[in-house]
This record gives C-alpha cells, sequence and structure tokens, in this order.
C-alpha cells in the first residue's frame, strides 16, 4: 500500500519542507529572534532562534506527516478510509507547515497581517472539510472517532461519524463567524463540543444496544 502512494507522500513531504527553502532565501533579512507563537489576542508571545524557525519548524512537520502517512497506510482497514479523507491526511501537515511560514515569515519581516483572521479561516476550512468527508469513512484504526464503542459496532461508528461529521461542520461555521466578531472563545467551545459530543453520543449509543 505505501509503495501505491509513494509518488503522493514524496510530493506532500516536498511541499512540507518548502517553506525552508523561503526562509534560505530572506536569511539575511530575517531577524535572530524569530516569532513562533502567538496568544489568543494576535500578538506573539513566544520566539525561538532564526535556525528553527527557518529549518526545525518544517523538519517537525515533515516528520509529524511521514509518521500519520505511513501510520495511516499501515492501517489493517486502510481500505475503509475514503480516499478524499486519504487526500486530507496527505495534506494537512504540508498545508499547516505552509500557513507557519506564511505568518512566521510576515510577522517577523514586519509585514501586517491579522493573525486571527487568518486561523480562524484555516480553521473553518479544515473544520468543515473534516466535517464532510468523515461520515465517508467506514471502521478503521486510525482516521476517525475511535472509541471501544465504535470499533466494535459498524452502526455504532456510522451513527457516531454521521452526528460528528455534522458537528465539525457547525464548528467550522463558527470559526468563520469569528472572522466578524472577533471573539475566539466562540470557536474554541465549539471546537471542544463537537469533539466531545459524538463521544458521549456513542457511548449512549453502546448502553441503550445493551438494555
Amino acid at each position: 500500500m505505501i509503495k501505491k502512494y509513494r509518488r503522493m507522500i514524496l510530493l506532500t513531504g516536498a511541499v512540507t519542507v518548502l517553506p525552508m527553502l523561503v526562509g534560505v532565501l530572506f536569511w539575511s533579512r530575517l531577524p535572530e529572534r524569530m516569532p513562533i507563537h502567538f496568544g489568543v489576542s494576535g500578538e506573539v508571545d513566544g520566539y525561538s532562534s532564526r535556525t528553527f524557525a527557518v529549518l526545525g519548524l518544517p523538519l517537525f512537520l515533515l516528520a509529524m506527516h511521514l509518521f500519520c502517512s505511513f501510520v495511516t497506510l499501515l492501517d489493517p482497514r486502510q481500505k475503509n478510509i475514503s480516499s478524499k479523507m486519504l487526500t486530507l491526511v496527505f495534506w494537512i501537515c504540508p498545508l499547516v507547515s505552509w500557513f507557519c511560514a506564511v505568518l512566521v515569515y510576515s510577522t517577523a519581516l514586519g509585514i501586517q497581517m491579522d493573525v486571527l483572521k487568518a486561523v480562524d479561516i484555516f480553521m473553518a476550512v479544515l473544520f468543515i472539510a473534516l466535517g464532510n468527508y468523515m461520515p465517508k469513512c467506514r471502521q478503521n484504526y486510525t482516521v476517525g472517532i475511535k472509541l471501544p464503542w465504535t470499533l466494535a459496532d459498524p452502526e455504532n461508528w456510522n451513527r457516531t461519524h454521521r452526528v460528528g461529521g455534522w458537528l465539525f461542520v457547525l464548528a467550522g461555521l463558527f470559526w468563520l463567524l469569528d472572522i466578524f466578531i472577533g471573539v475566539i472563545w466562540i470557536p474554541l467551545a465549539a471546537t471542544i463540543l463537537a469533539a466531545l459530543i459524538p463521544c458521549v453520543y456513542s457511548l449512549g449509543l453502546y448502553l441503550k444496544k445493551q438494555k
């Protein structure tokens, strides 16, 4: 299975580390202390060395990308993961790498950017995409809401992921709404609920079936 997706892994891996080239090209213009973390207000609250920001972050994301890709492809039930969800697994780390690079480099070079709005848009797209593809995944050990009850019962898995899909899309819409209202705790709360409610729902289905 890994051999089948070798080109995709190489392509997405290359895209993940490509921000390193951008950093090297702008190396002389980048400060020694690079912003790498932003608070809930959008202000920089964490710094690192230029070497770590330019080289370390992309390499860390590359390691995460390879780990997630290989674990997903080695799943005994990999065939149950929809092709669109698998594509999303391949592209999440490359997109995160470029998103972080844009935020870090633009801030370091003094380019004005609304960090919170950028985060809102990225999170909205991510959650809406996950919510749309989640119900299409069948039982597997890598992608989805993996609980003892969902893994033991195909009906529980399917119903839980339908609910989870709707809630993830709803959380994405709250991230979009935050672009206009600027109250970050609202989409954060929606995200937490979107993760917790399907778990409680799944447990409820299991207990009901036991009775």
